[in-house]
């Protein structure tokens, strides 16, 4: 173990880098793979190698699928974070929620799911387009109530992807002001109203009166989600109740957020590398022939732009959310006591030297094998793995897919004069007014 400060223990060797997570590596070169640190209050245990972590994920997967109760955490999800997908304990509950969302998040090609999510983000791109003309405004129905929705989802999703020290030092939290917890709780709250006027109050009116679906309207994930409030089925001791429905449905219709960040992160890289976009661009004219908008079904004929969403997720390397352990166990022959907290290093697995050639430049290259198709090496976890491993990734690459392809079929993208285009690394998360950029129109036909 590193040498510790009194109070704060090893606190002071993580803010010394840009990334923390950058800490790991240089305190691995003499303290091991595995070691111990002691942040504040909270006993930890940094995890560095592939195999160490595949053994956390996989292998023991139980007995580290725990995850840290931080006060702030509780107070964003009504008190309890096991109110949450992602900061909960694994429980049968969780593993039933799991399993309600991953047939809307993870569709099989072309299946009918597939062709209507394609529906909608066509949809969408269409009227992002006419915006960026400036001839087809937004219709007034509700916009300030849904733009004051996605505020109130960026200031959340922006709340959970920070690092404070009251997390570690508790006793710090009572010097926090307690308007910025306010406007967590009203934010939190706006989102239940928005959810409830919007999504929900109708559909519990239908369900409740017995109003089934029409012979052509297939199950979405607010059916599958009532369907289990009303469900006379107990699966494993597992009862939901609307409450805990209706955190599910929140937390994924706040994923939008974490998809727009990623698409203004990588936005923010092909600004910076126009060789970049051209060589999009010249994939999306092969496919299309100008003569047709972008599908999803033309994403595993259109390998480049795969490998730069790919290029992208590695350098923003977003840390994996830490896990707790959650009984004695061990990882590499290294002792854990329960109630440990496990840093996974994937930073390192992202950016090494030892691993990637030139792992600080922006090549999309890098997965695209030999054959001209997409490969990615097993040192390549974004999206952490096994029963804790994020339920969005499909949405994430689809969507981001889809619209990256689109608006550079339509636009060239320029810098603005006088603005900053450095892309942080080592989170995802933006705040809300964050890079601008010129759409150029391309000379091409039906754009």
């Amino acid at each position: 173990m590193p040498r510790a400060i009194p109070i704060i223990g090893h606190l002071h060797l993580l803010g010394q880098y840009e990334v923390p997570y950058q800490a790991f590596k240089v305190i691995s070169k003499t303290h091991g793979l595995i070691f111990r640190l002691k942040l504040g209050v909270v006993p930890a245990i940094v995890v560095n190698g592939l195999d160490n972590i595949k053994e956390v994920l996989f292998v023991k997967a139980t007995d580290f699928d725990g995850r840290l109760n931080l006060s702030r955490y509780n107070d964003l999800f009504s008190g309890n974070r096991e109110n949450s997908l992602a900061f909960c304990n694994f429980s049968n509950l969780q593993k039933l929620r799991r399993e309600i969302l991953q047939v809307h998040t993870f569709p099989r090609n072309f299946s009918s799911r597939f062709l209507k999510l394609d529906s909608i983000i066509h949809r969408e791109l269409n009227q992002l387009k006419s915006n960026l003309k400036g001839d087809n405004p937004l219709p007034n129905f509700k916009v300030h109530l849904f733009q004051e929705m996605v505020r109130h989802y960026d200031s959340v999703f922006y709340e959970m992807n920070q690092g404070y020290a009251s997390d570690f030092l508790p006793w710090l939290s009572y010097f926090q002001t307690k308007s910025h917890k306010k406007k967590l709780s009203l934010a939190s709250k706006s989102i239940r109203a928005f959810v409830m006027e919007f999504l929900m109050n109708e559909r519990i009116a239908k369900y409740n009166k017995k109003q089934t679906r029409g012979d052509n309207e297939e199950e979405d994930y607010v059916d599958s989600l009532l369907d289990s409030v009303h469900s006379s089925v107990d699966i494993d001791k597992v009862n939901m109740d609307l409450n805990t429905a209706l955190f599910s449905l929140e937390d994924i219709v706040g994923g939008h957020t974490a998809i727009s960040n990623f698409i203004m992160k990588t936005l923010g890289f092909l600004v910076n590398h126009p060789n970049v976009q051209a060589k999009i661009q010249e994939e999306v004219d092969a496919m299309t022939l100008n003569a047709r908008p972008v599908t999803l079904a033309d994403r595993k004929q259109m390998p480049y732009t795969e490998a730069t969403i790919l290029e992208s997720i590695r350098m923003i390397t977003s840390p994996i959310v830490p896990h707790v352990a959650t009984q004695d166990s061990s990882i590499g022959g290294f002792e854990v006591q329960k109630d440990t907290m496990i840093f996974l290093n994937n930073y390192d697995l992202n950016m090494s030297p030892e691993l990637w050639n030139n792992p600080d430049k922006f090549q999309p290259e890098r997965f695209i094998n030999t054959e001209g198709r997409i490969a990615k090496p097993e040192h390549f976890l974004p999206f952490s793995g096994g029963r804790r491993s994020c339920m969005g990734n499909k949405m994430v690459q689809l969507i981001s897919f889809s619209t990256l392809a689109s608006l550079l079929q339509s636009y060239d993208l320029n810098k603005l004069c006088g603005h900053n285009y450095k892309v942080r690394i080592g989170d995802l998360a933006l705040p809300y007014e964050t890079f601008q950029f010129e759409f150029k129109p391309r000379q091409c036909l039906n754009c």
